[in-house]
């Protein structure tokens, strides 16, 4: 079968995420009939898929009890878009089961994406065990496993759950397409002027706002340096919910509502000195922290902007090594902030240099696309 023939239904948990609509573009780019089923949900809309989308139910964040039945309302609306597709993709173990279930004796060959190992997934005790003998299974079943870090397969697919279902890294990286001319539009967007010395220093925290602690952080560094910092935000906010209400009583925090990938992202970045990627304080189990590399990482990047990451994370390792910005150490607000407090304008331009002079490779794909492909042709 060839593939322009080949007929692939995306499943997804949720619209609007940017790594399920950059791999719905990365498959219609490689010749692929694509189709969408989703499930509406309150959730940061940054990139909504280009293929045509039906949506089979509404679920709402965190409530899991309500969701079962809204999922299991799901399946013959499932069940109908699986018809006349050869291959389904989900992003998600859930969605994959799902699709399994929808699909039963349809004969079909599943493709299971993974950009994240939620904490059920490495619990400890009986509960962990019995879902990961369940993702055991499930993710057998599939004839492809794509993640979008090495970590997620090197550590939990490969050996915590001895699965040996063929496999493929495909990071979340920038597509090729829209990267022809990225040291000339990097510099350009400079802002004006030194940090500290002619303006204040912008840090900028996009995506999905959902971390209390990260907001405590930037809030009371805010309110430390009132003349000195200005904190940058874009996206949705889930916690804590009134961000934006918040945001408007402190003169130097800047909320400018949501925004579309990759249309906003040049203006978003290209206002910044830092981006924030820090997590709150990584515990021994906290794995998904450890291993995940999300898109701000590879944006950050791609846009010459140095990070502010948490030790221990996956990102901080880069971050040492390429010396690209500034790994926070501890948790308490008033100690983070101290931290902060050592920043200077020598170490933010030193960071913001190595960051140009970054290889392309890693940040923006390369035969990835091709690789992915390969693997789905020979299904």
């Amino acid at each position: 079968m060839t593939t322009s023939s080949l007929r692939i239904l995306t499943v997804l948990p949720v619209l609007g995420q940017p790594r399920d609509s950059k791999r719905i573009d990365m498959l219609v780019s490689l010749g692929f009939d694509v189709s969408v089923a989703a499930f509406n949900r309150a959730y940061h809309s940054g990139r909504v898929p280009s293929r045509p989308t039906q949506i089979i139910g509404t679920i709402s964040h965190g409530k899991y009890l309500q969701r079962i039945g809204r999922l299991i309302t799901a399946l013959p609306k499932l069940r109908r878009a699986m018809r006349g597709r050869d291959i389904v993709y989900a992003s998600s173990p859930d969605m994959a089961l799902l699709a399994m279930i929808a699909g039963v004796f349809m004969g079909k060959k599943f493709i299971l994406e993974v950009g994240d190992v939620r904490e059920i997934q490495t619990a400890e005790g009986l509960k962990g065990r019995l879902v990961r003998i369940v993702d055991r299974v499930l993710t057998n079943r599939c004839s492809l496993l794509v993640v979008t870090a090495v970590g997620f397969l090197d550590n939990y697919y490969r050996n915590w759950l001895r699965s040996d279902v063929p496999a493929i890294v495909v990071e979340n990286k920038i597509e090729a397409s829209l990267t022809s001319a990225r040291p000339e539009a990097v510099r350009g967007s400079l802002p004006q002027g030194r940090p500290f010395i002619d303006r204040p220093l912008r840090i900028g925290y996009f995506g999905l706002l959902r971390c209390q602690w990260t907001w405590d952080v930037l809030k009371a560094f805010a309110l430390k340096h009132p003349k000195d910092v200005e904190i940058v935000m874009a996206g949705y906010p889930m916690e804590p919910a009134d961000i934006a209400e918040q945001a408007k009583s402190i003169p130097n925090v800047i909320y400018s509502g949501e925004y579309k990938s990759p249309n906003d992202l040049p203006r978003l970045y290209g206002a910044v000195d830092l981006v924030w990627a820090c997590y709150k304080f990584i515990g021994p189990r906290d794995w998904n922290l450890k291993w995940a590399r999300p898109n701000r990482f590879y944006e950050s990047c791609y846009f010459g902007r140095p990070l502010i990451s948490r030790l221990g994370s996956s990102d901080s390792k880069e971050v040492d090594r390429l010396k690209i910005g500034f790994n926070i150490r501890t948790h308490e607000i008033s100690e983070v902030v101290a931290e902060l407090d050592s920043i200077t304008a020598e170490m933010v331009e030193q960071w913001r240099s190595n960051s140009i002079s970054l290889p392309n490779s890693l940040f923006i794909y390369t035969d990835e696309a091709e690789k992915l492909k390969s693997h789905i042709e020979h299904l």
